[in-house]
Protein backbone atom coordinates (compact mmCIF):
# COMPACT_ATOMS: atom_id res chain seq x y z
CA UNK A 1 0.00 0.00 0.00
CA UNK A 2 1.51 2.93 -0.94
CA UNK A 3 2.00 6.50 1.71
CA UNK A 4 -0.98 8.05 -0.50
CA UNK A 5 -3.49 4.98 -0.01
CA UNK A 6 -2.51 4.91 4.12
CA UNK A 7 -3.07 8.45 4.72
CA UNK A 8 -6.54 8.70 2.81
CA UNK A 9 -7.48 5.38 5.07
CA UNK A 10 -6.71 7.06 7.89
CA UNK A 11 -8.75 10.17 6.68
CA UNK A 12 -11.78 8.15 6.28
CA UNK A 13 -11.62 6.63 9.53
CA UNK A 14 -11.21 10.02 11.25
CA UNK A 15 -14.37 11.37 9.44
CA UNK A 16 -16.27 8.19 10.21
CA UNK A 17 -15.38 9.21 13.74
CA UNK A 18 -16.03 12.74 13.81
CA UNK A 19 -19.71 11.96 12.08
CA UNK A 20 -20.58 8.91 14.49
CA UNK A 21 -19.69 11.33 17.80
CA UNK A 22 -21.61 13.95 16.28
CA UNK A 23 -24.67 11.53 15.79
CA UNK A 24 -24.63 9.68 19.20
CA UNK A 25 -24.15 13.46 20.43
CA UNK A 26 -27.01 15.17 18.22
CA UNK A 27 -29.27 12.22 19.58
CA UNK A 28 -28.28 12.78 23.35
CA UNK A 29 -29.98 16.12 22.53
CA UNK A 30 -32.90 15.31 20.77
CA UNK A 31 -33.74 12.44 23.22
CA UNK A 32 -33.26 14.74 26.06
CA UNK A 33 -35.40 17.73 24.48
CA UNK A 34 -38.05 15.29 23.90
CA UNK A 35 -38.02 14.01 27.64
CA UNK A 36 -37.86 17.76 28.58
CA UNK A 37 -41.12 18.29 26.75
CA UNK A 38 -42.72 15.29 27.87
CA UNK A 39 -42.46 16.30 31.46
CA UNK A 40 -43.46 20.21 31.03
CA UNK A 41 -46.27 19.00 28.94
CA UNK A 42 -47.11 16.40 32.26
CA UNK A 43 -46.78 19.29 34.69
CA UNK A 44 -48.61 22.26 32.98
CA UNK A 45 -51.11 21.41 30.59
CA UNK A 46 -51.72 17.73 31.09
CA UNK A 47 -51.68 17.80 34.60
CA UNK A 48 -53.86 14.21 35.21
CA UNK A 49 -51.38 12.38 32.90
CA UNK A 50 -49.26 10.69 35.55
CA UNK A 51 -52.03 10.93 38.23
CA UNK A 52 -52.58 7.29 38.31
CA UNK A 53 -51.67 5.60 42.05
CA UNK A 54 -48.15 5.14 42.56
CA UNK A 55 -48.55 3.34 45.80
CA UNK A 56 -50.28 0.20 47.29
CA UNK A 57 -53.67 0.48 48.93
CA UNK A 58 -53.59 -1.12 51.87
CA UNK A 59 -55.83 -3.30 53.77
CA UNK A 60 -56.58 -2.69 57.32
CA UNK A 61 -59.11 -5.99 58.52
CA UNK A 62 -57.26 -8.81 56.37
CA UNK A 63 -54.55 -10.81 58.33
CA UNK A 64 -51.44 -10.64 55.89
CA UNK A 65 -51.50 -14.55 55.94
CA UNK A 66 -54.85 -14.62 54.41
CA UNK A 67 -53.84 -12.65 51.72
CA UNK A 68 -50.89 -14.67 50.90
CA UNK A 69 -51.69 -17.82 50.95
CA UNK A 70 -56.18 -17.97 51.39
CA UNK A 71 -55.62 -21.84 51.83
CA UNK A 72 -54.49 -21.33 54.81
CA UNK A 73 -56.95 -22.29 57.65
CA UNK A 74 -54.79 -21.28 60.86
CA UNK A 75 -54.08 -17.69 59.97
CA UNK A 76 -53.01 -15.73 63.37
CA UNK A 77 -55.57 -13.33 64.61
CA UNK A 78 -54.58 -9.51 64.06
CA UNK A 79 -55.77 -6.90 65.98
CA UNK A 80 -58.07 -4.77 63.36
CA UNK A 81 -56.78 -1.40 62.79
CA UNK A 82 -59.34 1.10 63.83
CA UNK A 83 -60.73 3.38 60.49
CA UNK A 84 -58.93 6.43 61.86
CA UNK A 85 -55.64 4.46 62.00
CA UNK A 86 -56.21 2.80 58.76
CA UNK A 87 -57.36 5.95 57.03
CA UNK A 88 -53.83 8.13 58.29
CA UNK A 89 -51.70 5.49 57.22
CA UNK A 90 -53.45 5.54 54.03
CA UNK A 91 -52.88 9.59 53.29
CA UNK A 92 -48.95 9.00 54.85
CA UNK A 93 -48.96 6.74 51.60
CA UNK A 94 -50.49 8.64 49.59
CA UNK A 95 -48.25 11.71 50.31
CA UNK A 96 -45.16 9.38 50.28
CA UNK A 97 -46.19 8.63 47.01
CA UNK A 98 -46.79 11.91 45.65
CA UNK A 99 -42.82 12.66 47.29
CA UNK A 100 -41.50 10.17 45.52
CA UNK A 101 -43.09 10.84 41.90
CA UNK A 102 -41.72 14.61 42.39
CA UNK A 103 -38.56 13.35 43.02
CA UNK A 104 -38.70 10.95 40.21
CA UNK A 105 -39.62 14.38 38.07
CA UNK A 106 -36.33 15.88 39.62
CA UNK A 107 -33.76 13.18 38.82
CA UNK A 108 -35.37 13.06 35.35
CA UNK A 109 -35.07 17.09 34.82
CA UNK A 110 -31.81 16.54 36.02
CA UNK A 111 -30.86 14.16 33.89
CA UNK A 112 -32.38 15.17 30.92
CA UNK A 113 -30.29 18.85 31.35
CA UNK A 114 -27.15 17.22 32.20
CA UNK A 115 -27.22 15.04 28.77
CA UNK A 116 -28.04 18.19 26.59
CA UNK A 117 -25.51 19.94 28.81
CA UNK A 118 -22.97 17.39 27.44
CA UNK A 119 -24.61 16.38 24.32
CA UNK A 120 -24.24 20.26 22.87
CA UNK A 121 -21.19 20.93 23.21
CA UNK A 122 -19.96 17.60 22.25
CA UNK A 123 -22.04 17.85 19.05
CA UNK A 124 -20.85 21.54 18.21
CA UNK A 125 -16.96 20.49 18.49
CA UNK A 126 -17.27 17.24 16.48
CA UNK A 127 -19.20 18.58 13.66
CA UNK A 128 -16.93 21.47 13.63
CA UNK A 129 -14.29 18.78 13.35
CA UNK A 130 -15.89 16.92 10.71
CA UNK A 131 -16.94 20.09 8.41
CA UNK A 132 -13.21 20.82 8.68
CA UNK A 133 -11.98 17.11 7.76
CA UNK A 134 -14.76 17.21 4.66
CA UNK A 135 -12.79 20.60 3.46
CA UNK A 136 -8.75 19.01 3.67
Amino acid sequence: MDNAGAINKILLIKKIYFYLVSFVALMMVVFSLADLVNTALRMYIFKRADNFSYYQAMSCNVPVAAIKDPNVKTAPEVTPISKEDCEKQEAENKKRAEEDRLAQREQDLVRDISMIVVGLPLFALHWMGAKKKDQE
